[in-house]
């Protein structure tokens, strides 16, 4: 028998090497389509699509569990304040209520931080001018202003205010004020004596139960007998026997 020829061997090795790649190249698109179409459907329900449970209105907690009973994983990937849903409470939801989705689907969800809130600023002891201004820069408005008698806080000046200062509010929120009217008894407003006769301004003061005190002279011409100068200022609120000390003018 004659002996076979190198290159008919080497042909002979080529064609069994290509029809084993092929076969395994064979099993391997025979398993994906296995895989796709038959392995897939069966864990995945065959790829029906499932409608996604209205969570809106439901706090996260509970929002959470009714999507995994469902089927669906969850996400809280967003918070925002809202003036309808309390904190903690879910707002938005992606996809919506409804819609018809494969089990498994990440369902979004948004989630209310409560309303808005911003700080009371601090503005016990300024006059009513002062923090006016500075209620109007901060964006409050304030809603009433009353007087109480206080004998710590001078006249005029903001004595309490509600909510408190500094601390945290729904923004909106108005303020209310409350100014000192002095001391609790001091209820007469001081009348102006400046450039009235001394005799004059005894008589004001006697009508009003006040009592003229301390009166010291200072030369100055043409004003002899002419009040220069008071203590209490005018428009301070006294009380009934409260001593008035003035300055009147002499004759050089």
């Amino acid at each position: 028998m004659a002996e076979r020829s190198a290159p008919s061997i080497v042909l002979k090795v080529a064609v069994v090497v290509g029809i084993v790649i092929g076969g395994f190249f064979a099993l391997g698109i025979l398993g994906f389509l296995v895989g796709n179409y038959i392995v897939v459907p069966l864990i995945v329900g065959k790829g029906d699509e499932v409608e996604v449970p209205e969570v809106v209105g439901l706090p996260l907690e509970e929002a959470i569990v009714l999507l995994e009973e469902q089927g669906f994983e969850s996400v809280a990937d967003e918070k925002r304040p809202d003036t309808l849903y309390v904190e903690g409470t879910v707002l938005e939801q992606r996809p919506g209520a409804g819609s018809k989705v494969k089990k498994g689907r990440l369902v979004q969800l948004t989630v209310s931080s409560g309303e808005e809130s911003v700080r009371v600023p601090y503005l016990l002891g300024l006059t009513l001018e002062q923090a006016t201004a500075i209620a109007q820069r901060r964006n409050f408005e304030i809603e009433q202003v009353d007087t109480v008698q206080s004998d710590t806080v001078p006249l005029g000046r903001i004595v309490a205010m509600k909510p408190d200062p500094e601390i945290r509010v729904a923004k909106g929120t108005k303020l209310r004020l409350y100014i000192s009217a002095g001391p609790i008894g001091k209820t007469i407003p001081m009348p102006n004596l400046i450039d009235m006769p001394l005799e004059k301004a005894r008589a004001l003061l006697d009508a009003d139960s006040l009592i003229l005190g301390e009166i010291r002279k200072h030369p100055i011409a043409g004003k002899g007998g002419i009040v220069l100068l008071q203590s209490p200022e005018p428009g301070v609120f006294v009380g009934k026997g409260d001593t008035i000390r003035v300055t009147v003018g002499q004759e050089p």
